[in-house]
């Protein structure tokens, strides 16, 4: 039993250490917000950071005055992460709210804290509208009905389809040279062109990554930093939707100015639905 105890005295002065360092790198994030929070809504509130660390959730939230973190709670955790791992998902111990998971290694490095506004970002999504847009997409029926939790990341699409190749090649130039009119055709030719959920699939990862992207690259510009952009050239896979997706946002944007602080129109202007929000 003293063996037990010992042990168990040893693990929460471990934890302690541990969350101690975690408060203080997160300082860092309440410094960088402080500066960055006026350039888009989705950057105005900071949100739980989750830490991953020996088979824990080890959660942080904002205090009661909201300048600084502090330690709220752990959950035992099945997840197994190596090298760095950022995602943002809602943590259903923690009345569900939307948070930035990490591994434990990400506060160490500077760089990271922009990664971590991007995760904000997403939860930003969850909370203005991503789940009034998941339910009537047929790619979401057509998934979970298959129990497939994790189509977002594992759906076939037909990246080496010789079709959409050079239509997403062709976005280069028109990206480049701002033009509006021969994206949006690219975009009518691949939604005749694809199936129903494929296209589907391609407008969901450009609308909920490209947003993200489109963000952490306001908020780049903002500090100075370079911009996190990809080359669109084979062989293609579902981070150029990031880029394709940015891009496209950008251009959108810039169009019509509403579309920046309604997302769910935004996703519907991708789709090109018109719909009433």
């Amino acid at each position: 039993m003293e063996k037990v105890f010992k042990k168990q005295k040893e693990a929460d002065m471990d934890d302690n250490i541990f969350i101690e360092k975690q408060i203080d790198l997160m300082d860092n994030i309440i410094k960088t917000h402080g500066e960055i929070k006026n350039i888009h809504l989705s950057l105005e509130k900071l949100y739980p950071i989750t830490v991953i660390n020996k088979g824990y959730f080890f959660v942080f939230d904002l205090n009661e005055t909201g300048g600084r973190y502090e330690y709220k709670t752990k959950a035992v955790t099945s997840m197994s992460v190596s090298g760095e791992f950022l995602a943002a998902f809602p943590l259903d111990f923690y009345e569900m709210k939307p948070s930035a998971v990490i591994s434990n290694n990400i506060l160490d490095n500077q760089i990271n804290y922009i990664f971590i506004f991007h995760e904000f970002v997403h939860c930003f999504q969850m909370e203005n509208g991503e789940f009034d847009i998941r339910k009537d997409l047929s790619i979401e029926k057509q998934e979970m009905a298959k129990n497939n939790y994790s189509w977002e990341l594992n759906f076939p699409f037909p990246y080496n389809d010789e079709y959409f190749i050079k239509n997403t090649a062709e976005l280069s130039n028109y990206f480049l040279n701002g033009d509006y009119d021969s994206v949006v055709n690219n975009y009518k030719n691949m939604k005749t062109y694809l199936h129903e959920i494929e296209f589907e699939y391609m407008i969901w990862q450009e609308w909920k990554e490209g947003f993200a992207r489109y963000i952490e690259n306001l908020i780049r510009k903002e500090l100075g930093l370079q911009i996190n952009a990809d080359i669109l050239k084979q062989p293609f896979k579902r981070a150029h939707f990031y880029e394709i997706g940015s891009k496209y946002i950008e251009m959108l944007i810039k169009n019509n100015k509403e579309l920046s602080a309604n997302i769910i129109k935004l996703f519907n202007k991708i789709k090109m639905e018109e719909k009433h929000e």
